[in-house]
């Protein structure tokens, strides 16, 4: 198979129904409430679900995530889910056939951290990679990231998140209403690859890189393609896929993207956790052993999130998780914490061996000052048995030049060492 679409320059374009889920990892510092988040929506001016909707939407993503998190996870209440509502877009000044609702769903962690998902759902187009890339490019003003966020902005601002996000993933979720997956491969291989690396230049790719991205693929049906990049990520299922709506005007995902979606939400919010994390390490360390005692137990408590979002029993996808974490740089990151997590346990270890060595240098002063204090008062009632003062006078002298004496001494051994 030759990988380059343009040695088929007389092919039909192939006809699809495409979406896009953009992804928006943000700090969040505090879970919001009910209240918080309806006046936030209202600022915003988001038109809320209706209730078909979010029963809809509710039931397709609770059976997902038992399937792809386990039960136990979900019980474990680190995600919480709170519907956004509908944006209406405003036509684009490049593109004004391009979506024109986003559908944005919040899930914040306890770890401190949220989620956007902002599902934009698209009629019946051709196949055209060029033209989505365009849409996906989150530096392009008028792109539809830039849009979005521009629309999220206000609703971040009013929960107390920040003014930009952290990351950006998009996952192109593409159907084929009449055509088999296979008719795609045939004549557009490079164009999948360039979707999926979010490549908008218009040189020619390698048969060789085509098919190697191409075996990557994750998804296990007969016509899908599941595709990861560290960009972006990639679901497409020809006309033999039957699990999908043959219109996502419903504001549904398709329910054979989903468990790959919640995976890909898994990770980056891996991702914030740990970066979050990270930067309260590295920003300062505490000047107080309490301090350090504290921000070592925040830390640990952050780590529980983590372990407990990749240890879950049931886990689907895990060679996407394990692929992904690769990707991510969620592996380097797990090992830069852990070194500036261990960076801080030997500072708190130094510090208190140092508050230790003080208090020891202290004590020897003070005993040692006043031990000899005590002798010289013998010393002196041999010679005045009825001079109290003069008795007081040698003792409180002998020990005022012995600590001088010691101080010396031990501030030499001290530097010495």
């Amino acid at each position: 198979m030759n990988a380059n679409a343009d040695v088929f320059p007389h092919q039909p374009p192939v006809r699809a129904v495409p979406g896009f889920a953009l992804l928006f990892s943000v700090s969040l510092p505090a879970i919001p409430g009910s209240v918080d988040l309806e006046a936030a929506m209202r600022l915003a001016g988001v038109t809320p679900f209706s209730p078909q909707q979010l029963s809809d939407y509710r039931r397709l993503r609770d059976e997902t995530e038992v399937h792809v998190l386990g039960r136990a996870f979900i019980e474990a209440g680190r995600l919480t889910h709170r519907a956004i509502g509908r944006i209406a877009l405003a036509p684009s000044a490049s593109d004004p056939h391009g979506p024109r609702v986003a559908d944005a769903h919040l899930f914040t962690h306890v770890a401190g951290v949220a989620l956007w998902e902002v599902w934009l759902p698209c009629q019946v187009q051709d196949f055209d990679v060029r033209r989505w890339t365009a849409w996906l490019d989150d530096q392009a003003p008028d792109s539809l990231p830039a849009r979005v966020w521009q629309a999220l902005q206000p609703l971040s601002l009013a929960l107390g998140g920040p003014q930009a996000y952290r990351q950006y993933l998009p996952c192109s979720v593409v159907r084929l209403p009449a055509q088999p997956l296979s008719a795609l491969r045939a004549g557009q291989a490079a164009d999948i690859v360039r979707l999926l690396w979010c490549d908008r230049s218009a040189r020619r790719l390698k048969p060789e890189v085509v098919d190697a991205e191409l075996a990557r693929d994750y998804c296990a049906h007969i016509g899908g393609i599941t595709l990861l990049g560290r960009r972006a990520a990639l679901d497409i299922h020809g006309c033999q896929d039957d699990s999908s709506p043959p219109d996502f005007g419903s504001g549904l995902l398709p329910r054979s993207a989903v468990p790959f979606l919640v995976t890909l939400e898994l990770l980056l919010i891996e991702r914030a956790v740990l970066l979050q994390l990270y930067e309260r390490l590295s920003q300062r360390t505490p000047a107080s052993i309490a301090a350090l005692l504290e921000l070592k137990q925040q830390v640990s408590n952050g780590l529980e999130e983590y372990y407990g979002a990749t240890m879950a029993a049931t886990r689907f996808g895990d060679q996407i998780a394990e692929d992904g974490e690769r990707l991510f740089g969620i592996i380097d990151l797990y090992d830069a914490l852990m070194d500036r997590l261990e960076t801080v346990s030997f500072a708190l270890t130094t510090r208190y061996q140092q508050r230790m060595t003080q208090m020891q240098f202290w004590l020897t002063v003070v005993f040692g000052a006043t031990e000899i204090g005590f002798i010289a008062a013998s010393i002196a009632t041999w010679h005045y048995r009825t001079e109290l003062g003069a008795v007081l006078a040698w003792t409180l002298g002998a020990a005022v030049v012995s600590a001088g004496v010691l101080v010396g001494l031990l501030s030499q051994r001290m530097e010495k060492r």
